[in-house]
C-alpha cells in the first residue's frame, strides 16, 4: 500500500508530466501549423513566378505538364514532397543538379536565379491548389479567332496535320475553352470525356518505337519503356507487350513522337499566339 506522501508525490510527477507533454504537443503543433502558413503564403513576387512558369514549360513541361500537374511519364510536382519543403530552392536545386537517371530523369544545369524563379512557380501552384476558392477562369476568349486561323494556317504549321473542316470540324462545341486551350497546348494522355485514359502506351499519341532485329525482323508499337540493357513495347495488333535485351545499338530501335510539333511550339507560344489560337478554335462550330 501506498503512503499518503507517496501517492502525493505520484500525483504530483504525473501532473508535471502531462504539463511538459502539452507543452511539447502545443509547441509541436506552432511549428506545423507555422510552416504550413509558410508553405501555403501567396507567391509574392509575380515577376518570378512567370519566369518560373516560362523554363518549367521550357524544361519540364513534356514529362510534369504545362501546369506542373503531371504529363507524359512525369508526376504531380504539387504534390511532391521534395517541392512542397522546398525552401526558396535550395532543396530543389540540390535535386536537379543530381537528377533520377534511374527513373529516366536528366540533371539540369540551373543558375541559382533559375531555381529561385522555378521554386516560385512551383510554390505557387501549391497555395492555388491548397485555395481553390481563390483560383478563378476568367474569360479567355479574348483573341482574334481571324489571327488565330492564320496562325493555325502559316507560323504553326498547324494545317500540315489538323483540318478545321476534318479531324477539327466541331471541337469548338464540344470543348470549353479553358478545356480546349489545354488540349491543343498538352494533348497527350488525355481521355475521352466519360471514359477512362488508356495508358500512355497504347493511345494514339504515345511515343512510338520500332525495333529492328539482326535477322530482320521488324515490330512498332507504343513505348513501355526503354532502358541500356532492354526495350519493351506495345504492339498494338495483337494487344501484347514485347521485350527484347539490348546490347549497345542491337537490335535497333527508333523512337518517334506524333506530338513532336505540339512540343516543338510549347517553348515558341506567345499570349497572344494562344489566345487567338483559343478564339479560333471555339469559333469551330
Amino acid at each position: 500500500m501506498k503512503s499518503d506522501e507517496q501517492r502525493e508525490a505520484h500525483d504530483a510527477r504525473t501532473h508535471t508530466f502531462g504539463l511538459a507533454a502539452f507543452a511539447g504537443f502545443a509547441f509541436l503543433f506552432a511549428v506545423v501549423a507555422g510552416a504550413q502558413q509558410q508553405a501555403l503564403g501567396p507567391p509574392t513576387d509575380s515577376a518570378a513566378v512567370e519566369r518560373g512558369q516560362r523554363l518549367h514549360v521550357q524544361e519540364c513541361g513534356f514529362c510534369h505538364g504545362a501546369n506542373a500537374r503531371g504529363g507524359s511519364g512525369g508526376p504531380d510536382l504539387t504534390r511532391s514532397a521534395l517541392v512542397q519543403n522546398d525552401e526558396n530552392g535550395k532543396q530543389l536545386g540540390e535535386f536537379l543538379q543530381v537528377g533520377r537517371p534511374d527513373k529516366g530523369m536528366p540533371r539540369f544545369d540551373l543558375t541559382p536565379a533559375q531555381t529561385a524563379d522555378l521554386a516560385a512557380f512551383l510554390h505557387g501552384a501549391i497555395y492555388l491548389n491548397a485555395n481553390r476558392r481563390l483560383y478563378k477562369i476568367l474569360d479567355i476568349l479574348v483573341g482574334d479567332a481571324k489571327a488565330g486561323e492564320a496562325y493555325f494556317n502559316g507560323a504553326g504549321r498547324c494545317s500540315s496535320c489538323h483540318s478545321p473542316s476534318g479531324d477539327l470540324k466541331g471541337i469548338g462545341a464540344k470543348y470549353e475553352p479553358a478545356t480546349l486551350q489545354g488540349r491543343f497546348l498538352m494533348p497527350r494522355g488525355r481521355a475521352a470525356q466519360g471514359s477512362s485514359p488508356d495508358p500512355l502506351y497504347a493511345q494514339p499519341t504515345s511515343l512510338r518505337a520500332t525495333v529492328t532485329t539482326p535477322s530482320g525482323e521488324s515490330v512498332s508499337g507504343g513505348l513501355v519503356r526503354m532502358t541500356d540493357f532492354e526495350v519493351t513495347l506495345f504492339e498494338p495488333a495483337s494487344g501484347t507487350m514485347r521485350s527484347w535485351l539490348r546490347n549497345g545499338d542491337v537490335p535497333k530501335v527508333v523512337i518517334t513522337d506524333p506530338l513532336q510539333a505540339h512540343l516543338d511550339l510549347l517553348t515558341k507560344w506567345t499570349d497572344a499566339d494562344m489566345h487567338n489560337m483559343t478564339a479560333f478554335l471555339a469559333s469551330l462550330k
